[in-house]
């Protein structure tokens, strides 16, 4: 009786020993993973750092002023004045756009599909 026990303890402790094993295995690649994907981040934001450093190259204003003089022609450009800037008022409101399964009545001559509009007053109740 006492072999079978330590046959099955042997056996358990080899199992054991073989789930620590690939459970350290697995940690190895799980850390690999994390350096690789760090030095992605790291790539990524030196990446953006270059963009940032070249966008602010490509727009500096004696830049842009040399192109608008070389391209005046085509562009025809004009200084920004106070009357090309608007107000909220002269924005024209969004026009009403009736549901699909609203009810629908004829117009009077029968010319025209009309949707039914409820009067805030009959939805407060």
């Amino acid at each position: 009786m006492t072999r079978y026990i330590n046959a099955l303890l042997v056996f358990l402790m080899v199992l054991s020993a073989a789930a620590v094993y690939d459970m350290k295995y697995e940690a190895e690649i799980a850390a690999e993973n994390i350096k690789q994907k760090q030095a992605e981040i790291a790539q990524a934001h030196e990446d953006i750092s270059l963009l940032k450093a070249e966008w602010a190259l490509l727009t500096r204003p004696a830049r842009m002023r040399d192109l608008l003089e070389r391209h005046k022609d085509i562009l025809s450009l004009t200084p920004l004045s106070s009357d090309h800037i608007g107000t909220l008022a002269d924005i024209p409101e969004k026009p009403v756009v009736p549901p699909v399964d609203a009810p629908v009545e004829q117009s009077a001559d029968g010319s025209a599909a009309l949707p039914h509009i409820q009067d805030d007053a009959s939805l407060v109740q």
